[in-house]
């Protein structure tokens, strides 16, 4: 605040402070002073004064100013000393303690002068030529040239040399400049500045300046700061300038003239009175003599014992320094090589597996990744308790195409693959194709390439990489391509992005580019050769780059920082903790201690009969708060081990032992594991310190650890040496004693006795894992020793303390060791317990034996078909060839009896033969890639990256050409460079060397032409994006002709094949990109989504898009003439459908075909059924409903269908309507057969029905009351109009119908009357018995490889569900079915029940809910067709209400969700008039 100058004057005064005012009251307001007046005269009085008098700057002590001047002054003189740099404060406040000036510009121009020729360490400065960037000054050295003060003080600081480090990342390493390059910001540090900082932190002390004790403290002690911790040498010595004391008062009284009068007779007088004084004085002259020479005497006694004195406080410093330099050796901390203290470490347990062990600590790796960050990857669902042992083992080992490590490989590629679209998402990537202003050397050669490694991807599959198809078959090219494109370059605003939210990530830095330039032979192999038979140790390489490349994306990032948050919240609750524990136990002592105080004056006062009562009392008191001290003191400890297991819910690096073993904790693996690696970087000694003896390291172990302790007893000790050694009369006694046992010049012996222990025999540098000093013998430095172990482990409580009593808690590396050990010891041994050591030593043939029968039976239930069924040792190329055989075979003919292409062979059965039998024969000839005239027209596609660039010398001799094509194709691994790369490490030493093959093998070529001719085969209105068109249609000749180039580069790449793994890739490619949705052996309705009554479903000759004729509108009654088309096609195509011609129609007969089986069992992954058109997504079960199956039909109908597949040579054409009608009038003859046979097909489908629950055939509810005599069929009474039971046998009414028109039906259709269908369902238009027979066919002559699994289970519940589907109220409302899970999930409570329930987020659901049920796999469900009844889905959402139930508790936030979502279920299943019951939850809410 401001300073008046004029005496007395409060501007704070206390008057009207504590007014109450009201909002109406009219007040005055001062804005100066921001005070409030009531009365006006005050309000006036007081600005008044305000503005009449002078203040005064208390900042700057400037005078002569109004109150607004002097608030700006105190304002900007508070900003300029905020503006001092806070690295000088430090050293002006010490510069101030040392100079003890007492002038103020004095000191101000000290501090300038020291502050101008020093740098401090930790300050931030620039250097000459480098302004952009700031360094920190690490350190300060001086010149060579300068010689080291005796002083200590470098005065001539100019000379000195300063180590900065740059601040920003990505800057230059560290630099070393001289003082005259190094420079400081003006505004941090000026004369103004420093002004005001001296005056506002510095006061006067008995006429010394001296700084404030408050900012001492803040700025030097507080911090510790000393002067050498910030500069080098001592601080500069100032000759303190002299303090001014004030003169005192000099009290002179007036002079006399006495000694200018003459004398009279009183000078007689005083003359005698002086001659007396002299003698007097005399006198006292000898005796002031006499005491001088006592005085000299004692200060001589005195001078001597101060010299005796001296002479002591000497011994005694220098038995302090003594104590000190020992306790230096004892307490301060060396190298552990150097320590002459060492103790035996004890022996560990040798770790011996299946693995060799220089692969242990990879396999340890993985296994320790994939447990930490399991929430983070993608698909680690396949193993089940994570990635076990066994597993890991086994896919470090065995040679297996769709083991283990295909699943490792595929849950790391995923991962990445999930990631970058995430990225994608947040910020939109492109990649540059130029150089962008780089210069054409790596790693940017590599980076240009792996940027046109993703237009690649792109111009000749039409997706990216991370959108390519992986499985065990696809993984090898997926993978490779996905390393060659790692590292491209991108643009300027992705890179940005990339370095602020991935930690600095840039492409440079990019893990697969390291791969490739370092290892550029692993993705040469993989063009050839399959992942699985590389070198485990290049396949361990791929590992750690793509968990590497995992680690540099923001969601690991993110994932590591919220667990190092974790970590620090649970230290500050352990602190926190512990502070509490302290203060109970200080509160206990307290209670006890005023109980003491409050019974013993009762006791002492007490009579003897009441005394021990009062004893009593007061024990059974302290008792109870020992009681509840030890209640508290365990919850302390429950408390306290939960918040160290969440610090220790990670791996944990314990730390390095002397001979640099490294110590870990696995959360994967439970034990501790030591590795002695053999790349250690250090040497060995010259000269290696000796141990001491055991002796004197026993002794060195009693010694105290405490430095004050210490120095207690080694002073005590030295004490008593001295006084051992100082010789007494005693003394000397005893060797006039003992001169008496001498004879004739010889010492006669003394008997003793007492026994000598034998020495204890020193242990050797190897014994004590020390430094031999010789590197050929060496336990330390030499890798290739015997008696190193690679891997060893600890898994006993009493091993774990014999290590800490052998660590060295004076070693450098040993001491962090012990110190994590024993802050962890309880949560490690808690966690060894379980070390599973019988697969962790296998050094015998039997424990072998048994871990390889545990790991068959763990491993083998998943990973049987691991090589697809051959037997082990088949070659991996082998598999994969006769897989990929199998896959084109089943593939073909999902094609043909799909009806969805037709090879161009002659012979079909024989190309099949022959493609089995490895001698394949095109039987055409074969045409792929882009042609000619298509690039000489300008047809290439805009969008799809195909404008291809001009390439290089190179590029041009390594590309291909199609049959019909331009050099287009040029393979993104051809620039690998592989020139002065060396091997990796070879784990297995008896593996052969597999070959670089630079062309493609013949198997691979003959393979990849078939799957040529199979897509040739394939309509093009069958493709999807982005090999079709959205909608298919003919006119829009720009669209067909870009998808037809997409494709064509499609198959330029694909003759460009050079491993198994490339053919599979583009098969999978190929099979996404069909609408098999369009094939007949997977019809399913347009309007219900359904693929249930084959019988009653019509097919579109345009399409094959499937609808039951009951889903129309108005509902199709009978089969229409000719071709018939669907709504899409009529709209879109202009086509249309015939009229119908009653003549024709009379004249039809039926084709009873059953239902389709629509079992899943052979199907394959990938497949999403979609129906583009109708904007509508199915969720897939995880495989292609591809493979074909047979179905039943009527004898009748079979007979006939076997015919006609046998006698047509167009085995692939579809049946149409007309052939129907054809066949219907060749059949004339037969009718009555297939009249009479109805009766017994609707006994037949009611046998099967409702088999298990009483159903009721009307509603299609349970819980029916009667059963039909004849057909077996459930009715309640109402819905049958009974009111009783009835007393005779109860025939339904569909039962009385036949019997009565029996006759009448078989004369009706002999006279091609159709009156009856008014009561029956149309039968289908087009039959798919036909393909499914021809299927079944190629199925047997296949083998078992290509078996079918039909059942008669799965036949009975098709016709049970054909049954069920005859009425014109369908049983499933999929309409309202839909809407009403629409609605249930967009509800705001249903958030706890839109997904399955984690084993990860609630451990101990699955153990107390047996049936798990959400609202996604309901929906699952309902897609897939898993429902028959309104009540089966109804049921499964009352099954998620129960469970909310179960699990959670009253007044829970998901109780309350669930209480709340299935009102709204009710409200609406009431509205849409569903029958939903609801669970007990609602009535308890």
């Amino acid at each position: 605040m401001p300073i008046c100058k004029r005496e007395g004057f409060d501007l704070n005064e206390g008057a009207g402070r504590n007014d109450t005012f009201h909002d109406n009251d009219l007040v005055f307001c001062c804005y100066i002073t921001k005070r409030i007046f009531r009365d006006y005269e005050d309000y006036f009085r007081h600005v008044m004064v305000i503005n009449s008098t002078v203040w005064q700057c208390e900042a700057t002590g400037k005078d002569n100013l109004t109150y607004e001047e002097a608030l700006k002054s105190e304002r900007a003189a508070r900003k300029k000393m905020e503006q001092f740099k806070p690295a000088l404060r430090a050293p002006v406040l010490m510069v101030v303690e040392h100079a003890r000036q007492s002038a103020k510009q004095t000191l101000n121009l000290l501090v300038a002068k020291f502050l101008r020729k020093r740098y401090f360490i930790g300050e931030e400065v620039s250097v000459v030529g480098r302004k952009k960037t700031l360094y920190t000054v690490q350190s300060i050295n001086p010149d060579k040239k300068v010689t080291e003060p005796a002083n200590g003080i470098y005065e001539e600081t100019e000379e000195l040399e300063y180590r900065l480090r740059p601040i920003k990342d990505g800057a230059v390493a560290e630099i070393t400049v001289p003082f005259s390059q190094i420079r400081r910001q003006r505004l941090e540090f000026n004369m103004e500045n420093l002004n005001m900082f001296v005056k506002n932190h510095v006061t006067r002390v008995d006429g010394i300046l001296r700084p404030k004790p408050e900012a001492y403290k803040q700025y030097v002690t507080g911090p510790g700061v000393t002067f050498s911790s910030i500069f080098i040498g001592k601080m500069p010595r100032y000759s303190p300038s002299k303090i001014k004391k004030p003169e005192p008062k000099d009290a002179k009284k007036q002079s006399t003239l006495n000694k200018f009068i003459v004398p009279d007779e009183e000078s007689a007088a005083k003359s005698k009175a002086k001659a007396k004084a002299d003698a007097k004085s005399l006198a006292e002259e000898m005796e002031r003599i006499r005491v001088e020479k006592l005085e000299r005497l004692r200060l001589e006694k005195l001078a001597r014992f101060e010299e005796r004195e001296r002479e002591r406080a000497a011994k005694r410093a220098q038995l302090v320094e003594r104590v000190e330099s020992e306790c230096d050796l004892l307490l301060q901390k060396s190298d552990d090589l150097e320590r002459t203290d060492q103790r035996m470490l004890p022996l560990y347990r040798q770790v011996v597996t299946l693995l060799p062990d220089s692969m242990l600590g990879d396999a340890f790796m993985i296994r320790e990744f994939m447990h930490t960050y399991q929430g983070l990857l993608s698909g680690i669902d396949v193993f089940r308790n994570n990635l076990s042992f066994y597993e890991m083992t086994r896919a470090l080992h065995a040679r297996e195409v769709a083991g283990p490590l295909s699943d490792i490989l595929m849950v790391l590629l995923g991962t990445i693959f999930d990631l970058q679209k995430e990225e994608e998402e947040e910020c939109n990537f492109s990649y540059l194709k130029g150089w962008r202003g780089t210069p054409p050397v790596e790693p940017y050669l590599s980076m240009f390439q792996a940027a046109r490694c993703h237009d690649f991807a792109k111009r000749h599959f039409s997706f990216k990489i991370n959108q390519l198809p992986i499985d065990a078959l696809t993984l090898t090219e997926v993978l490779r391509l996905h390393l060659l494109s790692s590292g491209a370059n991108v643009t300027e605003k992705a890179e940005r992005w990339r370095i602020m939210y991935r930690n600095g990530y840039t492409s440079r830095g990019d893990p697969g580019l390291e791969l490739r330039m370092r290892q550029g032979r692993i993705l040469r192999m993989l063009k050839n050769h399959p992942i699985y038979k590389l070198k485990f140790a290049d396949i361990i390489a791929i590992i750690q780059c793509l968990m590497a490349q995992i680690l540099t994306y923001s969601g690991t990032i993110n994932l590591i920082e919220e667990r190092m948050e974790e970590m620090m919240t649970a230290k500050h609750e352990i602190r926190a903790l512990m502070s509490q524990e302290n203060k109970r136990l200080a509160a206990l002592e307290v209670s006890k201690k005023k109980l003491t105080q409050r019974m013993q004056p009762l006791i002492n006062t007490a009579e003897p009969d009441g005394k021990q009562a009062l004893v009593d009392e007061m024990d059974k008191g302290i008792a109870e708060l020992n009681t509840q001290s030890d209640h508290d003191h365990r919850a302390h400890l429950r408390q306290l081990n939960e918040l160290n297991s969440r610090l220790f819910n990670f791996l944990v690096y314990l730390g390095t032992d002397r001979c640099y073993r490294k110590y870990y904790v696995l959360e994967s693996m439970p034990g501790i594991f030591v590795e002695h690696s053999p790349d250690i970087q250090d040497t060995c000694l010259e000269k290696p310190p000796l141990n001491r003896p055991p002796s004197e390291i026993k002794q060195i172990e009693k010694m105290p650890r405490n430095r004050r302790d210490l120095q207690r007893y080694l002073q005590k000790l030295y004490v008593e040496e001295e006084k051992k050694s100082r010789p007494n009369t005693k003394q000397s006694q005893e060797n006039k004693e003992n001169q008496e046992h001498r004879v004739n010049g010889t010492v006669e012996p003394m008997e003793v006795a007492t026994e000598a222990d034998p020495p204890e025999a020193a242990p050797t540098q190897f014994d004590l894992m020390m430094c031999s000093g010789d590197k050929r013998n060496c336990i330390v430095h030499d890798p290739k020793n015997s008696q190193r172990q690679r891997w060893s482990y600890i898994c006993q409580e009493d091993e774990i303390d014999a290590l800490l009593q052998g660590l060295n808690p004076q070693g450098f590396r040993e001491s962090e060791l012990h110190e994590q050990l024993s802050s962890l010891r309880s949560l490690i041994v808690e966690h060894v317990k379980s070390c599973p050591t019988t697969v962790l030593d296998l050094s015998n043939a039997t424990s072998k034996r048994k871990f390889q029968v545990a790991m068959h039976a763990e491993t083998h239930r998943r990973y049987d078909q691991a090589n697809m069924g051959l037997p082990e040792g088949t070659d991996l190329n082998d598999v994969m060839r006769i897989h990929l055989t199998d896959r084109l075979i089943q593939f073909e003919r999902n094609i043909f009896t799909g009806d969805l292409g037709r090879l161009k062979v002659k012979d079909m059965e024989k190309w099949r033969d022959d493609l089995l039998a490895g001698r394949y024969d095109p039987q055409a000839k074969l045409q792929w890639g882009p042609r000619e005239d298509d690039v000489a027209n300008g047809s290439e596609e805009k969008e799809s990256h195909e404008d291809v660039e001009e390439e290089d010398d190179d590029d041009k001799s390594g590309a291909s050409v199609g049959k019909n094509g331009k050099n287009l194709f040029v393979d993104p691994g051809m620039h690998v460079n592989i020139a002065g790369q060396e091997p990796g490490e070879d784990i297995e030493t008896d593996e052969e060397p597999i070959p670089d093959l630079e062309s493609a093998p013949e198997e691979v070529h003959n393979l990849a032409s078939a799957l040529l001719q199979i897509e040739q085969a394939i309509g093009k209105r069958f493709f999807k994006e982005p090999y079709g068109m959205k909608k298919w249609d003919p006119t829009k000749e720009s669209q067909r002709l870009i998808r037809e180039r997409r494709l064509q580069l499609w198959e330029q790449s694909l003759m460009e094949a050079t491993s198994y793994s490339q053919v599979f890739l583009h098969l999978n490619i190929l099979d996404d990109c069909i609408q098999w949705t369009k094939s007949t052996n997977k019809s399913m309705c347009s309007v219900c989504r359904r693929g249930g009554d084959a019988d009653k479903m019509l097919l579109c000759d345009e399409c094959n898009a499937g609808t039951h004729m009951f889903c129309m509108k108005p509902k199709m009654r009978t089969v229409p003439e000719g071709d018939w088309y669907c709504k899409e096609c009529v709209a879109s195509l202009g086509l249309k459908n015939q009229k119908k011609d009653k003549k024709a129609a009379k004249k039809k007969r039926k084709f009873i075909v059953e239902e389709e089986d629509e079992q899943e069992d052979d199907v394959e992954p990938g497949e999403e059924d979609q129906e583009a058109e109708e904007g509508a997504e199915e969720e897939d079960d995880g495989e292609d409903a591809k493979s074909v199956v047979s179905s039943t039909s009527s004898a009748r109908s079979l007979g006939k269908v076997n015919q006609r597949a046998s006698d047509s040579t167009r085995k692939s054409k579809r049946l149409r309507s007309k052939e129907i009608e054809a066949a219907a009038q060749e059949d004339t003859d037969s009718e009555s057969e297939t009249s009479t046979s109805d009766c017994s097909c609707i006994n037949f489908k009611a046998n099967l029905l409702h088999s298990e629950e009483k159903v009721c055939e009307k509603c299609f509810y349970d819980g029916s009351e009667v059963r039909c005599g004849k057909c077996q069929l459930y009715y309640h009474l109402e819905c049958v109009n009974l009111k009783r039971m009835p007393r005779t046998e109860f025939v339904c009414k569909q039962c009385k119908t036949t019997e009565t028109q029996r006759p009448r039906r078989r004369h009706s259709h002999m006279n091609g009357d159709d009156d009856d269908d008014d009561k029956d369902e149309p039968q289908s238009k087009r039959s798919r018995s036909s393909r499914n027979l021809l299927s079944l066919s190629l199925d047997k002559s296949n083998g078992p490889s290509n078996n079918n699994n039909n059942s008669s289970t799965h036949n009975n519940n098709n016709h049970r569900r054909s049954g069920r589907r005859t009425n014109e109220s369908l049983p499933l409302n999929s309409a309202a079915l839909y809407e009403l899970l629409e609605q249930v999930m967009k509800h705001q409570a249903a958030w706890p029940f839109l997904r399955p329930v984690l084993p990860s987020e609630v451990p101990d659901y699955h153990d107390i809910i047996k049936n798990p049920m959400d609202l996604a796999k309901i929906k699952s469900k309902l897609n897939m067709g898993q429902y028959q009844l309104n009540e089966e889905l109804l049921n499964d959402i009352q099954l998620v209400f129960r469970n909310c139930d179960r699990y959670n508790v009253e007044g829970n936030e998901i109780y309350d969700a669930g209480c709340q979502l299935e009102r709204f279920v009710i409200d609406r299943c009431r509205d849409m008039q569903l029958p939903f019951r609801p669970s007990g939850l609602n009535l308890v809410c």
